[in-house]
């Protein structure tokens, strides 16, 4: 069976499952509304990070985050910009609404009544998202139309919820509570992935608390970067791997760069008792290895609350199942 480019972009395992908006009139480019951006319904905004309806008072009529969007125009991309997310009350005088408005204008401005929205969340963010508009003249949109099945709005691929504000809750307390408790290094309970959404709900919350816990800065190299977006290139690193019976404890977690990451992964480093990098004799022979010789023996970075740092019991079983088998 042939897969379109559509369903390939939006089956990528790094985005949550998507969903999607069917644009009204009013919403539009076109509408006389003035509007900033396209309203959203409330269960639309249970995908969305939080917002606090309790903030709303008469004197402060609204409450808003900004989205770091990447925007496109059928699989295209055209934007990447801060997008203002918003609970508007107009005042006080209606129920609160939610809007996409300040820096949505790349695809606000061009969209037309029945074009459609599709929604997906980065993985490893709460913060990142990608939307498509999917023209309505467009090859991409009979395809969507089928998916959507006469709806208006709600999640694009029937039987795959995206995570929802309260999974993401849920995981945060989860999570809370591992990391309070004795530190187990490997987790035998093969009921601890109840729902997929759930999996990726702990994922994304155990990557952002690792990140916050080290500034968004490499432990090994100490380097952070980043977009003028508030998008990190620095990633959430497993000590002990889930698919090997790790936990997302942040107590087993380490924020390393991608390339540092990646070398982690494969054993070509560890970390000892002495929070120190050693480099098993296989890798530190080899000329092109010459950049991990530069970090050999350096102290690594802490997370800054000391109840968060790595487990030493991680790092050992790091350096005895990952590193070992290249001396």
């Amino acid at each position: 069976m042939n897969i379109s480019p559509l369903q390939v972009i939006i089956s990528d395992s790094g985005w949550d499952a998507p969903f999607f908006k069917k644009i009204a009139l009013n919403d539009s480019g076109e509408g006389r509304g003035h509007q900033g951006g396209p309203a959203l319904p409330k269960v639309l905004c249970t995908y969305l990070p939080t917002l606090n309806e309790g903030e709303i008072t008469a004197s402060t009529p609204t409450v808003e985050r900004y989205l770091d969007i990447t925007m496109y125009v059928g699989l295209q991309p055209v934007a990447e910009s801060p997008v203002r997310y918003q609970f508007q009350t107009w005042g006080g005088t209606r129920p609160p609404e939610g809007r996409l408005t300040d820096g949505f204008a790349p695809l606000h401005k061009i969209s037309c009544k029945h074009d459609i929205l599709i929604f997906q969340r980065r993985i490893d963010s709460l913060n990142r998202f990608r939307v498509f508009l999917i023209r309505k003249d467009s090859a991409e949109y009979n395809q969507v139309e089928k998916l959507a099945a006469g709806r208006s709005w709600g999640a694009l691929l029937s039987g795959h919820d995206p995570i929802s504000q309260k999974q993401i809750s849920e995981a945060h307390q989860e999570i809370d509570s591992l990391s309070k408790g004795s530190f187990q290094l490997i987790n035998n309970d093969v009921k601890r992935l109840p729902t997929i959404q759930l999996r990726i709900a702990r994922s994304v919350v155990f990557k952002e608390n690792v990140r916050s816990e080290y500034n968004c800065t490499c432990a090994v190299t100490g380097v952070g970067i980043a977009t003028p977006y508030d998008s990190y290139e620095v990633e959430s690193a497993h000590i002990v791997p889930i698919s090997l019976g790790g936990s997302d404890d942040v107590r087993n977690g380490v924020s390393l760069s991608q390339t540092i990451h990646w070398a982690f992964d494969r054993g070509l480093f560890g970390i000892t008792s002495e929070r120190r990098i050693y480099l098993p004799n296989k890798v530190r022979f080899m000329s092109r290895n010459a950049f991990l010789k530069t970090i050999e023996g350096k102290q690594v970075s802490e997370a800054k609350n000391t109840t968060a740092r790595a487990h030493p019991d991680a790092f050992a079983w790091h350096l005895e199942n990952r590193v070992k088998r290249w001396e």
